[in-house]
């Protein structure tokens, strides 16, 4: 090999490794300054909503949980999970549990989705040890947010299993004395598409963020 092109292709090799340890040194340096990744499921686009409102007031990376893996979780430190309520039960909520066990050492905090109103505060608190332990209602930071109901999204099976609900909340409420004006509408509209979401209902979860940063 003549000197001059074994001497091009060194300069060709370490500019390669300049360029990777100059992308690998920015990348540690994206982690340590945004070291807080918010995670959603979303169906029919509530969930999804709150997740893009908290990554956008706080800078923190978003992604949908199914592109998350334990080795995307390793470079946080602390996760946000977000998933709507399907049957009482945070929608992805064990995968998201799993993968965090697997890293270990997280900050792990979880927002809930749902067509209740916050007036509903028996129903939510009872949603919360539905899927928390009291271990964690204790140690993982939860905030629940309205979303709303959007029939013309859901699933065929949870429109059916919508309607049960409704009609178990519509008894509820047709008994509480003194409902809210919220609770009221609630009660009118379940059984069709509303919105209550609100920026408002994010301010809790990213004042939490941003005392972290």
């Amino acid at each position: 090999m003549k000197i001059e092109n074994f001497q091009s292709q060194v300069c060709v090799c370490a500019a390669s490794t300049n360029l990777t340890c100059a992308k690998g040194r920015a990348e540690m340096g994206l982690n340590m300054k945004h070291n807080i990744l918010v995670c959603y499921k979303s169906t029919t686009g509530f969930t999804k909503r709150y997740a893009e409102m908290i990554s956008g007031e706080t800078g923190c990376t978003l992604m949908n949980s199914r592109d998350v893996t334990a080795r995307i979780i390793s470079q946080y430190d602390t996760i946000v999970f977000g998933g709507r309520l399907h049957a009482g039960v945070i929608d992805g909520l064990k995968k998201i549990r799993k993968l965090i066990t697997k890293s270990g050492g997280k900050t792990f905090v979880v927002f809930a989705t749902g067509a209740m109103p916050l007036e509903a505060e028996e129903t939510i608190q009872q949603m919360w040890e539905n899927n928390l332990t009291p271990e964690e209602l204790r140690q993982i930071p939860h905030f629940y947010m309205p979303g709303g109901l959007c029939y013309e999204k859901m699933p065929l099976p949870d429109k059916i299993m919508m309607k049960a609900f409704a009609s178990v909340m519509k008894r509820q409420l047709r008994h509480k004395e003194n409902k809210t004006p919220m609770e009221q509408s609630f009660e009118e509209n379940i059984s069709t598409s509303y919105d209550i979401s609100s920026k408002e209902y994010v301010k809790p979860l990213v004042s939490f963020l941003k005392d972290r940063k």
